[in-house]
């Protein structure tokens, strides 16, 4: 299965240089945690102040947030378990990265 990650942008210039959408093969995916990394490895994320925490969802439900590298430690924390397969979580292969409603 191929799944789909979309991005918000983090800034004006970001929104024009940089791709907010990647593909992923599921076949790499299979629990939580190989998926944050392998969006956190693809280098696709750009963050800027006051945005350092993303938050990953798939179907409205909060899976992980991934922070900055200066943020948190570059701590990624988990809203399910990390050990889970990424598959029984991803609706209509589609994931999306926004920015916290609280900033």
């Amino acid at each position: 299965m191929n799944i789909v990650v979309t991005r918000e942008a983090c800034c004006g210039q970001d929104d024009q240089i940089g791709p907010l959408k990647i593909n992923l093969s599921s076949a790499e995916l299979n629990t939580i945690q190989s998926l944050a990394r392998q969006i956190d490895e693809s280098k696709f994320l750009q963050f800027s102040s006051p945005l350092n925490v993303i938050e990953v969802r798939s179907g409205g439900q909060l899976l992980f947030n991934i922070p900055a590298l200066s943020h948190n430690n570059g701590e990624v924390k988990y809203f399910v378990e990390k050990t889970d397969k990424a598959n029984s979580y991803i609706v209509d292969g589609v994931i999306k990265c926004t920015w916290p409603k609280s900033l």
